[in-house]
């Protein structure tokens, strides 16, 4: 059975539904169906955090059911699990079955939130017309491919705010088009995300010489040994810009953050630890204190990143470094929740995580391409295209051949497939390893000061008559920069006004922060050696 697209699919406001879907999600919505009925079958959907992903796959759900097709939703964790069952029972009014552990199998009913362990361990799958997969940037995984699979004549819709990968991956040969949502800007500027204020450490944590895990990320001990030495400066920070606020802090590890709370006690500030073994009575019981008010400030590792949605946070502390994109926005993501008497959202950043991946409310571009990698320690690289990516976790679990050499001296081999050719190809340990040892331990306390995002418009004039000059004559765009270091009132070239240079030349959010540092600092000198 197939999905009618002869019948109006246009989203209107549901008539038993509370929510109200915004014009950027009918936008989303309709551009989804466009895609579906052009016969691209698996489509990959993004829409910035706290924008309302669920409330727009919970919409096209209902459009399924409504032609009697049943509905798959797909999560890895038990909060977006719970999140997405309850969400959709709202918007279509159906009851919904759960695929998990120690929750009560219903089969029989038309939709069903799986969690992807439980789902993967199942004989039989349920039969739909639509599988979607939330938070569809961990997609890449065998576990979701072999789902995917069970589905050639189904719809797939992949959902996420951050449609990238760490390993050079990408989602080119997953899903067969890409459709991006709204600016995280103009849902700033519609009043659908909170405004923010950025506070950033001068001196931050130095993580030059830190190991990458297979992953991607840093390695969390060697991470967490340089964090413990920056604890001094939370508690400080966190009085002097967001005193009084809820909020949420990001630890390395569980003895980093414990060690955080301990911090935030001592000063006399209601303070708690969460981790991922933490029981489900004792988060509930923690979040319930914290909304109440009763608690003011919860420190967690490797829980608060995804599927929580919490609008009364009033500030976020950032003190774990992340080389993931993904990981940063969701991190700041959790603030940006509007909430009533909420101004703005605050951001304390002890990390270099906000210039190298940039603030919430930069405009990206996403692509399904995966992007190369540099090659070094962990990494493969493709004899077909040059490209540079990791291995995926199941192609380094079990070798496909061994060989012998002269000696008798037998090497595993390993098989991975190219993500940007589909090239095949043998590999053994130790490919790609390059140089380890000590991470250089530099940990600075300093003062942290905002981070100012405003645009002058006269900047901005003067911006585009030069950059134009650029585009007009062929020059490089180095040369701007030139152009731009010659005006008079150089030094007062804010952060915003240099991350819209960057914008104009199509580089990424870090030049922006190292321009702007670089012209304060030579603007610090001229002043030091002016007699």
């Amino acid at each position: 059975m197939t999905f009618d697209f002869a019948i109006d699919q246009k989203l209107t406001n549901l008539p038993f539904s509370q929510f109200e879907l915004r014009d950027y999600q009918k936008e989303l919505t309709e551009a989804i169906f466009k895609e579906w009925a052009a016969d691209n079958r698996r489509v990959l959907a993004q829409l910035p955090t706290g924008s309302g992903k669920t409330v727009c796959f919970s919409v096209i759900a209902r459009k399924f059911l409504e032609q009697g097709l049943g509905v798959l939703v797909i999560a890895h964790r038990k909060e977006l699990i719970l999140q997405a069952g309850k969400k959709i029972e709202s918007v279509t009014g159906v009851p919904i079955g759960y695929i998990k552990a120690g929750m009560l199998s219903e089969p029989e009913l038309d939709v069903q939130v799986a969690s992807i362990q439980s789902l993967t361990r199942r004989k039989h799958y349920p039969d739909v017309g639509l599988v979607i997969i939330d938070e569809a940037h961990h997609a890449v995984s065998q576990s979701y491919t072999k789902v995917m699979e069970k589905y050639p004549e189904a719809y797939i819709l992949g959902v996420t705010a951050t449609p990238c990968r760490t390993d050079g991956q990408g989602f080119k040969w997953l899903f067969d088009s890409l459709v991006t949502g709204v600016s995280p800007r103009r849902l700033i500027d519609d009043g659908f995300l909170s405004p923010f204020k950025l506070y950033a450490s001068k001196k931050a944590i130095n993580t030059k010489g830190v190991k990458t895990t297979s992953g991607g990320d840093y390695s969390q001990d060697q991470l967490e040994q340089l964090a413990m030495q920056m604890i001094s400066d939370v508690v400080p920070s966190w009085q002097k810009h967001a005193n009084g606020l809820k909020t949420i802090i990001f630890a390395v590890g569980v003895e980093h953050s414990q060690a955080i709370t301990a911090e935030f006690m001592k000063a006399g500030i209601k303070a708690e630890h969460l981790d991922g073994k933490t029981s489900d009575a004792q988060r509930e019981a923690a979040l319930k204190r914290f909304e109440l008010g009763e608690t003011t400030v919860l420190s967690n590792c490797g829980l608060f990143s995804e599927g929580f949605d919490l609008p009364s946070i009033e500030a976020v502390q950032i003190c774990r470094p992340t080389r993931s994109l993904i990981m940063h926005l969701q991190m700041l993501g959790r603030a940006l929740r509007p909430a009533p008497g909420k101004n703005h959202a605050v951001i304390i950043d002890h990390t270099q995580n906000w210039s190298n991946h940039g603030l919430p409310d930069e405009e990206r571009e996403w692509s399904l391409d995966p992007i190369s990698l540099k090659y070094g320690r962990f990494i493969l690289k493709c004899p077909a295209c040059n490209h540079c990516f990791k291995a995926l976790s199941h192609e380094q679990l079990k070798p496909v051949k061994h060989i012998m050499d002269k000696d008798g001296n037998i090497t595993p081999m390993y098989q991975s497939t190219c993500p940007n050719c589909c090239h095949q190809f043998l590999w053994q340990q130790g490919e790609g390893v390059g140089g380890g040892g000590s991470p250089d331990i530099d940990v600075e306390a300093g003062e942290l000061e905002e981070v100012g995002i405003q645009v002058n418009p006269e900047f901005v004039a003067y911006v585009d008559e030069i950059v134009e000059n650029q585009q007009s004559t062929g020059k490089k765009k180095g040369w701007v920069f030139f152009r731009l270091i010659e005006h008079p009132r150089i030094q007062e070239f804010g952060l915003g006004d240099w991350r819209y240079v960057a914008k104009q030349l199509g580089y990424k959010p870090g030049w922006a922060w190292f321009k702007f540092q670089e012209v304060q600092e030579q603007s610090v000198k001229s002043q030091e050696i002016d007699f």
